[in-house]
């Protein structure tokens, strides 16, 4: 279930995923700018990602991206 604190990101592999984005917290991610750095949960990998705008993605890649969450912290 989607919460009301859940971002969809996009990381620089490409790999599309659910995020739980709280503003001014920064608990599981470094912020660069507008990117985070932070652990892929698809890719199992560190790396730069983005918030992704979902107007943006197809209805597939919604279900891609919130088929998959990153841990539950904070």
């Amino acid at each position: 279930m989607k919460g009301r604190f859940d971002r969809i990101v996009r990381c620089s592999q490409d790999h599309l995923y659910t995020s739980i984005v709280i503003p001014g917290a920064s608990l599981k991610s470094l912020r660069l700018g507008n990117k985070r750095y932070q652990h892929c949960p698809v890719g199992k990998h560190w790396a730069l990602t983005e918030f992704v705008d979902p107007s943006t993605l197809t209805p597939g890649e919604i279900e891609e991206a919130e088929s998959v969450h990153d841990i539950r912290i904070p």
